[in-house]
């Protein structure tokens, strides 16, 4: 399980995170719901330890990370933009991990067929569309056998209508897996595509909600106080 208990950030006077907690099971696609601004990036950057918290923790499978590196935490990530290396191949790509001793040929073969990247293998991102970049880039999160799964805004450069497709595989996929996962974005929509459970941030503060259409209306509030 992916537990954070009581987590606090702030830059100089401005409290960013207000005494997060989340839990998110084995087999479980928790979604956080959250405008630009709500404290979805912070929380994100401390899960992965690229931030340190001012106080709390963060631990999974019942052992305390907060004070380990990203490196030696095992949470594989899909960031909004895919950053997938334009001089590799596809195949190249997904097998970087492999680089730093993470995971295996056998995972990759896996990975590969579940998201039907075969006939893609040999060719460089350029020439791919953003559904497919966001599925070499969620492949190569997943052959590094990760421990947990944090996906944060990982298909925006996919249009609707291929979000339409690309959502229902993703979620089959990571349901495969049977390990925590964590999904960010701002849209309730695909939000309700994905997840299994529902979060909504607002001003650094965390609450558990039945539906993303519960969402909406705090998030059309926020705009409104935020005159967006």
């Amino acid at each position: 399980m992916l537990e954070a208990q009581n987590l606090h950030k702030s830059f100089a006077a401005h409290r960013v995170l207000k005494g997060v907690s989340i839990s998110v099971h084995p087999g479980e696609i928790q979604v956080l719901i959250g405008l630009n601004g709500s404290g979805k990036t912070t929380l994100q950057r401390v899960l992965t330890g690229i931030l340190e918290p001012d106080q709390g923790t963060v631990s999974i499978g019942g052992q305390d990370i907060t004070a380990l590196p990203p490196e030696d935490r095992r949470i594989g990530y899909v960031p909004q933009h895919t950053a997938l290396f334009k001089h590799l191949t596809v195949r190249e790509n997904i097998l970087y991990p492999l680089r730093n001793g993470r995971g295996s040929e056998e995972t990759f073969h896996e990975i590969v067929k579940l998201l039907s990247l075969e006939p893609y293998l040999e060719w460089k991102p350029h020439k791919l569309s953003g559904g497919f970049r966001a599925r070499v880039a969620l492949a190569r999160a997943l052959v590094s056998a990760p421990r947990v799964m944090l996906l944060d805004e990982p298909i925006t450069e996919v249009d609707r209508a291929k979000k339409e497709y690309i959502l229902p595989l993703f979620r089959e996929v990571l349901l495969q897996l049977n390990i925590p996962v964590l999904y960010i974005t701002h849209d309730p929509w695909e939000a309700g595509q994905i997840g299994t459970s529902f979060l909504v941030m607002k001003d650094g503060i965390i609450n558990r909600i039945d539906s993303p259409e519960e969402a909406f209306a705090l998030i059309r509030e926020q705009a409104r106080i935020n005159g967006e």
